[in-house]
């Protein structure tokens, strides 16, 4: 305690205890003017530090003012895919949950045969309802949704499978699980009331049946959200820090052929046009650099009304990657569109505009020259 008193002598700091008896305040807000400030007081141990500013007569507390808006920026990254769960088939979900249900044991200790039958029973319905509830819950889960993925995700999404069908086949998955779960609960506590070893065993497998008849006729949404997985998971993989080149034309002009020829990839070349029916990626690796090349679906001169589903693939590749874009033409016409029909209009407007642009400029640094 001496020790103590000695450091705020030499400090020249008033005591704690004679700030604490000396001066009352009621609760409230008090304006001080003019603190004045003594030097600071460390006190230090082995296992932690604690500084602290000490004014005359009082602690002036630090102001805690909470940020108004505490949300973070969520930031759009591609690669969401290949993070999907594996999915299994709805038959072969059932089937492992009911082997499983079927080898709980009634708890130990119960002698008579009725209560032991219900407790069997209904520890068998709540095992069989986890077993299936429990895979659906993490699909659900671990499936992202649109509005968190990346643009071109979003549009692979939709043009693939349709508007809609993506978050409409998770809303059924939900919906089967959440009939799963209320379904066993209730033939678990119908089994559990039973008067006897008979009707506990009939509510058993009443229970079973009404389960698998549930999940026989609702399980194709689980079907259907293992062919999504399986789709989507097989969509390449872009990385937006590498340099991306993206082949560009009308269809059967050779995007597929120069793929073939300069990367990885293998896409396949027939003498038809839409051989290509979805994104495909190679790599070139020159000079220790790496690259990526696209191969898209062709383009055909219409409105973008009139364009397929492959059509608007390629266009989303355009429009949500950073690509640099290699216009292919079949000077031929041996693809089946003349050689003027394979650019469209709006290119020809654009490169049009671009040159005026630059005779414009051109023809005013020649009068700053001459100024």
């Amino acid at each position: 305690m001496s020790c103590a008193f000695s450091l705020l002598e030499s400090c020249h700091l008033p005591c704690s205890r004679y700030l604490s008896t000396t001066f009352r305040f009621s609760r409230g807000f008090y304006q001080m003017q003019r603190p004045i400030k003594h030097k600071t007081l460390c006190l230090c141990r082995n296992m932690q530090t604690f500084a602290c500013e000490l004014v005359k007569a009082s602690y002036v507390p630090t102001p805690q003012t909470k940020p108004k808006d505490q949300s973070l920026a969520k930031v759009e990254t591609i690669g969401a895919f290949q993070k999907l769960p594996m999915v299994m088939p709805s038959v072969d979900i059932f089937q492992s949950a009911l082997r499983k249900a079927k080898r709980v044991l009634p708890t130990k200790g119960i002698a008579n045969v009725a209560k032991r039958e219900r407790n069997r029973g209904a520890k068998q319905l709540d095992a069989l309802m986890k077993e299936l509830a429990v895979p659906l819950r993490g699909y659900i889960e671990n499936f992202p949704k649109r509005i968190y993925l990346h643009p071109y995700e979003r549009s692979l999404i939709e043009l693939t499978f349709g508007a809609g069908n993506y978050e409409e086949v998770l809303k059924k998955v939900d919906a089967l699980r959440k009939k799963v779960v209320s379904v066993g609960k209730e033939h678990a506590s119908l089994c559990a009331k039973s008067l006897s070893k008979k009707e506990a065993e009939e509510r058993l497998t009443e229970g079973l049946e009404k389960l698998q008849e549930i999940f026989k006729c609702e399980g194709q949404a689980i079907d259907d959200l293992l062919y999504i997985a399986k789709t989507l998971r097989a969509m390449p993989v872009v990385d937006l820090e590498m340099p991306t080149l993206c082949l560009v034309g009308a269809p059967n002009v050779g995007k597929s052929s120069l793929v073939r020829l300069l990367s990885t990839g293998k896409p396949e070349v027939c003498n038809y046009p839409f051989t290509t029916r979805g994104i495909l990626m190679g790599h070139i690796t020159l000079d220790y650099q790496h690259f990526q090349v696209t191969d898209t679906p062709g383009l055909l001169k219409r409105c973008d009304e009139d364009r397929n589903n492959l059509e608007k693939l390629t266009l989303a590749v355009l429009s949500h990657l950073p690509t640099a874009i290699l216009y292919v033409h079949d000077l031929s016409g041996q693809c089946g569109m003349s050689p003027s029909d394979q650019l469209k209009k709006k290119v020809h407007e654009l490169l049009m505009s671009q040159m005026e642009r630059i005779k414009s400029k051109r023809i005013q640094d020649n009068i700053e020259v001459l100024r």
